[in-house]
This record gives C-alpha cells, structure tokens and sequence, in this order.
C-alpha cells in the first residue's frame, strides 16, 4: 500500500496503490493525506477500505504524483547506509530534517533563475542545473 496525491500543484486528489498496483481514490475518507487524517487512524482506515473493497478506482494515467503528505510539520531524513559511514569514520549518525514551512513539491521558491542547484545522492550520483527563468 502507498498513499499518494496526484493532480495539480495545491489541488492533489488523495489515493493509494493497492499491493497489486491499483490506484484508488481516498476522497470517500478524507479530503487530503494530512496530518489530521494520519492522527485520525487514516492508515488502518485506508487498509480496511481496501480490504473491505470500498475504494473506488482512479485512473492515475497522466497525473502529476504531488508530495505524499499535504503541509508536513517537518521531514526527517536518516540514511541507513549513512550510519555505517558514520561508524567507518568514528563520527556519529547526523539526523537531518526540513523545517515546517520548505516546500518539498519539487520546486525551489528561494532560488533565482541563474542560480545553480547541485543535489548529490549516493549511489546515483551528482546533478547539477542552472534554472532559468520562471
């Protein structure tokens, strides 16, 4: 099971993918993946619509996946494999996070067109790109 949001920026339709790779509309249990839906028991709420057969399918062809969880407190980032660096080196694992109020969508509200973004992810490499303008 995954929750996701897909639509439009600020006008995400809450869903989830089944284990068998169905897209299903959450709308008849919530209006969006929030904070309120997590606390209100939304994951054992979504299992059992899913088990009970009550989700209706959504045809996700063509749709933008939004950020999975609508206005995050924050996100907490520790990389398992960072740990086992942390240990090689003697230092201790750093817990990194974003604090409320980032956008995690996929844009970058602070930076400028000609700014330069490089993001490094382990494993699959260096990016590196200049934005234009908006």
């Amino acid at each position: 099971m995954k929750l996701v949001r897909l639509g439009d920026p600020g006008r995400e339709r809450p869903a989830v993918i089944d284990d068998r790779g169905v897209t299903r509309d959450l709308s008849p249990l919530t209006p969006d993946i929030d904070g309120a839906f997590l606390a209100a028991d939304g994951i054992t709420r979504t299992r059992r619509a899913l088990t009970e057969g009550t989700l209706p399918v959504l045809e996700a062809e063509g749709l933008r996946f939004g950020p999975p969880v609508a206005r995050p407190g924050a996100v907490v980032c520790i990389g398992q494999n960072y740990a086992a660096h942390a240990a090689e080196s003697g230092s201790e694992p750093l817990n990194t996070g974003t604090p409320e109020g980032v956008a995690l969508s996929g844009r970058f509200p602070y930076l400028r067109p000609g700014e330069v973004m490089e993001i490094e992810i382990e494993g699959l490499g260096r990016q590196r790109q200049t934005l234009g303008a908006a």
